[in-house]
């Protein structure tokens, strides 16, 4: 098998700073395809995007809630597979930023989770009862703040190591696996040279949770 990305130089770009095309003040992946020879001389062998998802949020890399699908300010699905055409062309390889550890709680799926906890969706995520004190665990995030977030539909607490809307995926959950081994499987699909994974560290957790 050919390592390519063990020597290769990788240009990385966050789209909604690089170039605008239209005039809207969000960068698009049209601005990326018009910059492409210059990146070519500037040595780079591989191009990695930021994630180009549909989000509902200022944080749009991360916070995501459709993983088939481009975020409307970016550009159309035709724009991407252009995307792909000019860099193949150009013997640029093309690489797309994934995240496995956890989804916006706009999410299909954790809306599902939060109303109804006979969903199979409830198990895509952790959910625990509180305490006498408040949250599960003592556990603090990045954030400084409590990695528990209590959901009144159902009265639980769901874990978010992150933001507050960026709950956990529950990869202890076989199912959860394969879903996003199916939403990876479609980028890959389409031709993408592969996926760059963003807290893979994070994806387990520990199953005993210490009470405050």
């Amino acid at each position: 098998m050919n390592d390519w990305w063990k020597d290769a130089v990788v240009y990385q770009i966050y789209p909604r700073s690089f170039q605008d095309t239209n005039g809207d003040g969000i960068g698009d992946l049209r601005g990326i395809i018009a910059r492409l020879d210059y990146i070519k001389e500037l040595g780079a062998d591989v191009i990695w995007i930021c994630p180009i998802y549909p989000s509902q949020t200022s944080i749009t890399a991360y916070d995501v809630t459709d993983h088939q699908a481009i975020m409307e300010s970016y550009g159309r699905m035709e724009d991407f597979h252009d995307l792909l055409t000019e860099c193949r062309s150009r013997g640029l390889k093309l690489c797309d930023g994934f995240r496995l550890k956890s989804y916006l709680t706009e999410h299909p799926w954790f809306k599902e989770a939060e109303m109804n906890p006979d969903s199979k969706y409830r198990d895509y995520y952790i959910w625990r009862p509180g305490t006498a004190a408040g949250p599960p665990t003592d556990w603090v995030s990045d954030y400084g703040q409590s990695v528990w977030q209590y959901e009144e539909h159902t009265g639980e607490y769901y874990l978010h190591m992150n933001a507050v809307k960026q709950a956990d995926l529950n990869w202890e959950n076989p199912e959860v696996r394969q879903s996003v081994y199916e939403m990876m499987r479609f980028w890959l699909d389409k031709g993408v040279d592969g996926l760059r994974i963003d807290q893979l560290h994070l994806l387990s957790k520990k199953r005993i949770f210490a009470a405050i």
